[in-house]
């Protein structure tokens, strides 16, 4: 239901369900989210397993001030390497949710396209995709342009990024993942599923030749 607001439980289990689903294997990947009624953020820990999650192995931090609220029992276990980026989108963006896939064809189709953006149109999946400059969502006939930085340090090409395209929800990180946002973890975690969608399919069609961004008929 869109009215569910983020919460431990519900964060482990949607880490699982991302494992499941290729995005988060081999301890890799991560997210935050905010729980704006409790005024804290989520945020998924480093070199955990992320099919063994729980609720205990989570950081919380008041998103007010910034405070830690809860960290892992475990000393051992740091903050994700991706925080700073988390906190930069949500900073700049006002993000309610960031998810950071290391599925394998976000990895692939990054190595296919050698440009600074991957373009694809005319795709049903489009219509998945918000656009954060006019707050609505692509048609299906719309050319979507998802930005690829390099995988260096990449906060300050995020930062530049995210400026540079203020229209985009998702950006690229070439030989690494791909990190997506959105208003709220119901809309982000749909925004994340439909790209992941289109780089497979975009990675198949390039395979057989086939023009990801169709030309206008005059």
């Amino acid at each position: 239901m869109e009215e569910d607001e983020m919460s431990p439980a519900l964060f482990v289990d949607l880490m699982k369900q991302f494992y499941k689903l290729g995005w988060m294997s081999g301890s890799g990947g991560g997210m935050a989210c905010a729980s704006p009624s409790n005024h804290v953020i989520l945020y998924s820990p480093s070199s955990v397993q992320k099919e063994r999650l729980k609720v205990s192995d989570l950081f919380i931090l008041n998103s007010t001030d910034g405070k830690l609220v809860q960290r892992p029992l475990n000393e051992k276990v740091k903050e994700s390497a991706c925080t700073p980026v988390f906190n930069l989108i949500i900073n700049m963006t006002d993000a309610g949710c960031v998810i950071h896939s290391h599925s394998k064809f976000s990895n692939l189709l990054t190595q296919i396209v050698s440009s600074s953006t991957f373009d694809i149109s005319d795709q049903e999946m489009i219509k998945g995709v918000l656009n954060r400059e006019t707050n609505s969502a692509y048609s299906n006939i719309d050319r979507l342009v998802v930005p690829i930085i390099e995988n260096a340090p990449f906060k300050p090409a995020m930062k530049e990024t995210l400026t540079e395209f203020p229209s985009t929800c998702g950006v690229l990180v070439r030989n690494h993942g791909f990190f997506c946002w959105g208003p709220t973890w119901q809309r982000t975690k749909i925004m994340t599923e439909c790209y992941e969608y289109l780089f497979e399919l975009a990675c198949s069609m390039i395979q057989h030749n086939i023009p990801l961004v169709k030309s206008i008929i005059i």
